[in-house]
């Protein structure tokens, strides 16, 4: 527990100060490509099984990579394993998204808040999104991603260590790659998207409880967070999403959509770019505060 401990200590000081590693050294976008060589090979009938062939094996990777860490000398098990830990969530990153994304907008160039929507953080076509759009569209976003970019990684390292965060990882991995509707990926990405919601279920309903906590600090509307979250977290097709997109929306008094799909907080007025501001300053708190509780968790483990 105390090379858990000083694992993610350090992880987190990595990401605070240095960032994200660079692509070629990343983690995750290892596993991409792992995911994307993969595929291009799939057949052209079992699309299923060959999509569960697909997240087993990566898992299997992914745990024999784990084991193999842990058994090297103390000298090269801490670096590796915090390099690793640090791959599987981002704190500081998704919010110079944000604020990137802020702005933008607050500089009247919709144009290129578009761009840095559509580039950090939806897949989504942002090209004739407006400016309200843009800043709900940028609010869900990291709202939703604090839950599985922070709080779910963590969660399933203080559980089950390193190779809990990096099967998480994985997992969600496969799913933003493979889990679409629609074409061979209705078939193929079916199991990654299934397990990816099993494991969301507990992180994403504690990300909304941290919104609303980081909320009250701060003096905004916790409960009308409360509100919006228990009433409208169905409204989403993931069954985990939801939570924390219609927590956000109810703190903020705002109403989040997205054009045809779904509306959250439906009372709430059009988003503008001081709310993207607000929605950050809430979650750098919530950030702080999944942090303390999941160190507190493995510190309570260990005694």
């Amino acid at each position: 527990m105390t090379f858990d401990l000083i694992s993610l200590t350090v992880a987190v000081l990595w990401d605070l100060f240095l960032g994200e590693p660079s692509n070629a050294v990343h983690p995750v976008c290892w596993m991409g490509s792992f995911v994307d060589f993969l595929w291009r090979k799939r057949p052209e009938r079992g699309l299923f099984p060959y999509g569960c062939l697909i997240v087993l094996s990566g898992v299997s990777l992914v745990l024999v990579a784990a084991s193999a860490v842990s058994r090297l000398p103390l000298a090269f098990s801490l670096p590796i394993s915090v390099w690793f830990l640090k791959g599987t969530f981002s704190l500081s990153g998704l919010l110079e998204a944000g604020g990137s994304i802020e702005g933008a907008l607050k500089s009247g160039d919709l144009n290129r808040g578009r761009h840095l929507l559509g580039y950090h953080l939806v897949s989504r076509d942002t090209s004739k999104l407006s400016s309200s759009e843009v800043a709900g569209a940028a609010i869900e976003s990291l709202a939703e991603n604090f839950g599985d970019g922070l709080v779910a990684p963590i969660f399933f390292f203080a559980l089950f260590g390193l190779p809990g965060a990096l099967v998480y990882r994985f997992v969600n991995t496969c799913d933003s790659m493979l889990g679409y509707r629609g074409g061979d990926f209705e078939a193929g990405g079916k199991f990654a998207a299934r397990l990816d919601d099993v494991l969301n279920w507990i992180p994403a309903r504690l990300a909304s409880v941290l919104i609303l906590a980081g909320a009250a600090s701060l003096g905004a509307d916790w409960r009308g967070g409360a509100i919006s979250a228990l009433r409208d977290h169905g409204r989403t097709s993931s069954p985990n999403a939801g939570w924390p997109m219609a927590a956000m929306a109810g703190v903020l008094s705002v109403v989040l959509d997205k054009r045809g799909v779904y509306r959250l907080n439906l009372s709430g007025r059009r988003p503008v770019s001081k709310d993207l501001r607000k929605a950050m300053s809430i979650l750098m708190v919530a950030q702080g505060l999944a942090l303390a509780s999941f160190f507190m968790w493995i510190c309570a483990g260990a005694s």
